[in-house]
């Protein structure tokens, strides 16, 4: 899981709080959509609104785990 904040924060900007990528890294259960919605919040984003950046974080997060 911290690779892939790293890649998100390298490659797209979202470089989460600490505090964020603690409560992330700490839950084990996450699916593509609910990680993706958590990022965009962390950084202060409504998920509802950014369906273009819910769905590529959806995507890596599932290049990555599935």
């Amino acid at each position: 899981m911290d690779r892939l904040l790293y890649d998100l924060c390298v490659d797209w900007g979202f470089c989460l709080p600490p505090q964020a990528q603690e409560a992330i890294v700490e839950k084990v259960d996450w699916n593509a959509d609910e990680f993706a919605c958590k990022v965009l919040e962390a950084e202060g984003m409504n998920p509802e609104y950014e369906k273009r950046w819910r769905k590529l974080i959806g995507q890596k997060f599932k290049e990555r785990f599935a």
